[in-house]
């Protein structure tokens, strides 16, 4: 019997310009996703394609934490200019 993995189906969002909503949906069908592949994983016999799923699991993780970290870097960023807005617009 032949298990094939199938690709995650929505694209990674750009952590840089996502929505706090966008990088949570994303973070939640990844997880989901991963999950689902982790039990097909105990049916697969071949090592060489173990090993392969494992890796494009933590491809798409590893991309998703990137993005992530970049959502977090202009999130501050844009914090920061409220911040400075709002002090110039009071002060």
């Amino acid at each position: 019997m032949a298990i094939s993995v199938p690709g995650l189906a929505i694209r990674l969002p750009d952590g840089r310009v996502a929505s706090y909503e966008e990088m949570r949906e994303y973070g939640q069908t990844l997880q989901h996703f991963i999950v689902e592949q982790e039990a097909v994983l105990a049916q697969i016999e071949d090592t060489q394609r173990h090993n392969e799923i494992i890796d494009y699991l933590n491809l798409l993780a590893g991309g998703y934490n990137e993005q992530l970290c970049a959502y977090k870097a202009a999130e501050a960023q844009r914090q920061q200019e409220m911040l400075v807005i709002l002090l110039r617009l009071g002060g």
